[in-house]
């Protein structure tokens, strides 16, 4: 945390947590949408039914676009990891 120069990034230690936290919070997120599909059926059935056929389609998209999102993360900083060891051995 005292690197003054950035040699060591913090972000490419920390992604995992970062997605286990995303994983939760996504998948609360679709158990609420969950609920209320349930609750929306007593209410309009056809919303209620469409709200729990999209919830896993909802939660999956999310996932995904975490998951990418993340990994281009990761890549870039490999990437600089790479181009600062091809500087080093010049």
């Amino acid at each position: 945390m005292l690197d003054t120069n950035f040699d060591h990034m913090v972000t490419a230690k920390m992604i995992k947590l970062i997605y286990t936290l995303a994983l939760l919070v996504i998948s609360l997120l679709t158990l609420v949408m969950v609920w209320y599909g349930v609750a929306f059926l007593e209410w309009n059935t056809t919303l209620g039914v469409m709200t729990l056929i999209a919830s896993p389609f909802v939660w999956l998209f999310q996932v995904l676009m975490t998951r990418m999102t993340l990994e281009f993360l990761i890549n870039q900083f490999k990437v600089s990891e790479y181009l600062r060891i091809i500087k080093d051995k010049i």
